[in-house]
């Protein structure tokens, strides 16, 4: 044991995530966003709309299906977020050249490089993490997470094709 409770039982360790999961959380609210943030609250616009911006940040320019895959939403929920955060100019939807059934959502180019800053300033504690892991000690770490997430998909009804909203709650939550 490490002096923090760590390893003293399931509960224990219930109670040392809770505080951390808690820390997480409070530090990802409270780091600056810049002129992003300003903006989307400026805009009306809430934490609600900022995974879609991750995952453009992150994987470039994509339908809006891909998009609801890869931030775990309902295509429908995706679709409205993409078009409040295009009605702010944030983002641009254009038709797929090679579907034109289907709408390919980009970061807007004026906001391209503030949101990279803010992405980047998210995910840099989390690089630092894994690359200090050991690479057996990141396979648990990510297990334990991905295990994590599907209890509480079980638990909540929030699954992949269960119509739930995850832990954010509903898309007017905010």
């Amino acid at each position: 044991m490490s002096g923090n409770g760590i390893g003293d039982g399931a509960e224990t360790d219930v109670a040392v995530l809770v505080r951390l999961l808690g820390r997480m959380v409070r530090n990802v609210k409270s780091h600056g966003g810049g002129r992003l943030i300003e903006r989307v609250k400026d805009a009306g616009l809430g934490p609600r709309h900022m995974p879609v911006m991750f995952a453009l940040v992150m994987g470039g320019p994509a339908p809006v299906g891909a998009l609801a895959a890869e931030v775990g939403l309902s295509p429908a929920t995706v679709s409205q977020l993409t078009g409040e955060l295009e009605r702010a100019g944030f983002v641009v939807r254009s038709p797929d050249e090679a579907d034109r059934r289907r709408t390919i959502v980009s970061v807007h180019p004026d906001y391209g490089a503030d949101a990279e800053r803010f992405v980047e300033s998210r995910l840099a504690p989390m690089r630092m993490t894994m690359e200090r892991l050991a690479p057996e000690d990141r396979a648990a770490f990510l297990r334990g997470w991905e295990l994590l997430v599907r209890m509480q998909e079980e638990v909540l009804g929030t699954g992949p094709g269960s119509g739930g909203h995850g832990l954010c709650g509903p898309p007017d939550g905010g």
